[in-house]
């Protein structure tokens, strides 16, 4: 083994441990393409897709539900959001979930909340499969990750303020985004596939707390 070592040396010289920075953009650039994939998804029962992941206006207009309207397009009733009084994420602090709901997966590029139904996974189910018990998507479920704002560029919503920070709610067919600019170079997006009214996704949004080290890690990636 270490005859080995030592003829890998010689051919591509010594092996150095990648930076903080470097794993944090490959990190970046694995969740991007991930979501992208969670995006078209989402979106590709809808007959919006192309208008909505077409449409490019700055914070602009656009339609988002109306207060009284769930944010997924289903006939379950509208959940109600409580207080969250689970372990806090790593990176995030929440102050709200919907009732019957829980943190499903915490890392580096977020948090997936999911139905309590599905936080113990029988034996022999296949998450790939059965998705719901798989946290990395999205779908009937709250996703909030934080991305670069280079990335994401022009947005196309409504435009608003989210604990005096601006925001825009940004529709994807059935689901909603509300995108916040945290920082000058960063977004924490709150991508909502439950039912939930236009004001309990302000209100979530109001309850979500970015801590700093977190946007500061993000705003220093590089590369997409």
């Amino acid at each position: 083994m270490n005859d080995l070592h030592t003829r890998l040396s010689r051919f591509g010289g010594p092996i150095t441990a990648a930076s903080d920075e470097t794993i944090t953009a490959d990190v970046a650039r694995g969740h991007r393409a991930v979501r992208r994939r969670r995006t078209v998804q989402v979106a590709a029962g809808s007959a919006f897709t192309v208008a909505a992941l077409a449409a490019a206006a700055t914070f602009g207009g656009g339609g988002v539900p109306s207060p009284s309207t769930p944010s997924a397009a289903t006939s379950a009733a509208v959940l109600r959001l409580v207080d969250y009084h689970g372990e806090q994420p790593r990176y995030f602090t929440i102050d709200k979930v919907p009732e019957g709901y829980f943190v499903q997966n915490d890392d580096r590029g977020g948090l997936t909340i999911a139905p309590d139904s599905v936080k113990v996974r029988p034996s022999g189910i296949d998450p790939s499969k059965h998705p719901m018990y798989d946290p990395e998507m999205l779908s009937g479920k709250i996703g909030i990750y934080l991305e670069q704002k280079e990335y994401r560029g022009e947005l196309a919503g409504d435009t608003v303020t989210v604990d005096g920070k601006p925001a825009v709610l940004h529709r994807i067919g059935a689901t909603t985004q509300l995108i916040i600019a945290v920082s000058p170079l960063v977004y924490a997006t709150i991508q909502v596939d439950v039912p939930l009214t236009r004001d309990q996704i302000l209100e979530l949004g109001a309850g979500l707390h970015v801590h700093q080290d977190a946007i500061d890690r993000m705003g220093r990636v590089r590369g997409k």
